[in-house]
């Protein structure tokens, strides 16, 4: 699928922010100045699907000969650049770290609003390793619509493989420890059948981030805690996980992915008893994030 295939290399600079070699570049200050490369704090962006409307926003810190900045939370400013050397600032918000489970990674996430198409920059100010209070920018670009769903569309009702389609897990997923009720309904059926859903796209064994095997493990203690309630659906990226054997030349990328447009992976969408995307999270998310949407969005109770 050549949107997958393109649009997977713009997460490039962030697979190379979890190694800490190298990352997306950013200006320092909100005036998205210009400076060296090597000696400024850069910010790595974590998704790849900006539109206008409302998103969540992932991102990293990079500072030089420090590597990544963990602080709870930072702020978060964003500027539409009409005029570059007069950014209009529109958002000042608190920008929470999100840890990744058993790793000592992880980013930052605010839900960040955008009324309009073009350049648009973000600022973070934070309190760096020597702690002196810094600041760091980037520009990003916002497009008309989203490639993906997002909030309030119609979820599309693909008609992915089952376990009882096919009869052989192997067929079904990457994933080493395969729960099986994962692969119980597609997502035609589970929009037919009015249930509450998480759907998570996603390839443990081949994934370009290499974020969809925690994200996995992630979904399975949602599911453990919440399956009574709702349903949980793993689609795998590829449609002959068996014969790749390691080789992604030998790979076809699913027709679920190909319904639902996805530039990247994982992916993880909430839709609701009448089939409407209620959220999305592009990259991994924490189990506390789903579980917060999860309740805002009343699939599941909060107690």
């Amino acid at each position: 699928m050549k949107v997958f295939k393109v649009y997977t290399h713009s997460l490039i600079f962030f697979t190379l922010f979890l190694s800490i070699s190298c990352v997306q570049a950013a200006g320092s200050g909100t005036d998205i100045a210009t400076e060296s490369i090597a000696t400024k704090t850069r910010i790595a962006l974590a998704v790849s699907d900006l539109s206008i409307g409302t998103h969540r926003l992932a991102f990293g810190i990079i500072e030089p000969g420090f590597g990544p900045i963990k602080n709870d939370e930072v702020r978060l400013e964003t500027f539409f650049l009409q005029d570059e050397k007069n950014p209009l600032l529109k958002e000042t918000l608190a920008a929470k770290f999100q840890k990744w489970p058993s790793s000592n990674k992880g980013v930052y996430t605010s839900s960040v609003t955008f009324d309009r198409a073009g350049k648009w920059g973000i600022g973070v100010t934070f309190e760096a390793s020597n702690g002196l209070i810094k600041k760091t920018s980037s520009v990003i670009e916002v497009s008309e619509k989203s490639l993906a769903p997002i909030v309030g569309d119609k979820a599309y009702p693909s008609r992915n493989i089952t376990l009882a389609s096919t009869g052989d897990m192997k067929e079904l997923t990457t994933d080493p420890n395969p729960h099986s009720p994962f692969y119980k309904y597609s997502i035609e059926e589970s929009i037919n059948e009015g249930l509450f859903s998480l759907i998570l796209f996603g390839s443990p064994a081949f994934c370009t981030t290499g974020t969809c095997g925690p994200q996995m493990d992630i979904v399975k203690k949602l599911s453990a805690d919440f399956s009574k309630q709702m349903v949980f659906i793993h689609v795998e990226i590829y449609e002959n996980p068996s014969d790749i054997k390691g080789d992604l030349s030998n790979a076809s990328v699913v027709q679920a992915v190909k319904d639902w447009n996805l530039p990247s992976e994982p992916w993880i969408f909430l839709v609701d008893e009448d089939g409407i995307v209620r959220q999305r999270f592009e990259g991994l998310a924490t189990y506390q994030e789903i579980k917060s949407a999860l309740i805002q969005n009343n699939f599941i109770s909060s107690k």
